[in-house]
């Protein structure tokens, strides 16, 4: 027997998520769960021929902290995941990639969200000018992945950029 939804009730409404509670029949038990509604996003590697990844070191609000990680933002209505990959590759860090390698889609959270990420590898880079969307407070950074895996336990990492890059190292796409 699978659980069966019996509808959603929108709790809270964000500029960029939902906050829904889910009610769900199972066992002949019916339950509620909160979910975080927010859709699909797409996460770009950025490979230099250096072997040096492009990342962004980024303020981010929810975790009052400054963040090292990889260009990703959410695929908007109407755009494909790949669609989203080049639009944040070139709004973040400035460049274009002459090849995109999807490497795999995963969810976030599924504990408590809906979010599924989209990872791909950004080869052949050409560089652009970055253009952030107003309100990201970033810098753009070449950083050695290793280096970047040295860094755990030194600094609170972010699991998208971890999972991106070992993502791109079980492909032979990282020296």
């Amino acid at each position: 027997m699978e659980p069966r939804v019996l509808g959603d009730e929108v709790v809270a409404v964000g500029r960029r998520v939902k906050l829904l509670k889910r009610r769900f029949e199972f066992g002949g038990g019916v339950f509620e769960k909160d979910v975080v509604a927010f859709g699909e996003a797409a996460i770009v590697v950025p490979l230099l021929e250096s072997g040096k990844v492009v990342m962004v070191r980024q303020w981010r609000p929810a975790v009052k902290a400054w963040v090292l990680e990889v260009p990703a933002g959410r695929v908007e209505p109407g755009e494909s995941p790949e669609q989203a990959a080049r639009r944040e590759l070139e709004e973040e860090v400035g460049y274009a990639a002459g090849e995109l390698v999807k490497l795999a889609t995963a969810y976030a959270t599924p504990g408590y969200s809906d979010e599924v990420m989209h990872f791909f590898a950004a080869l052949e880079l050409e560089r652009r000018r970055a253009h952030p969307e107003a309100g990201e407070i970033l810098n753009v950074v070449e950083v050695d992945p290793d280096a970047y895996f040295a860094s755990a336990g030194r600094e609170v990492l972010d699991l998208k950029t971890v999972a991106a890059l070992a993502l791109c190292k079980a492909r032979g796409l990282l020296r």
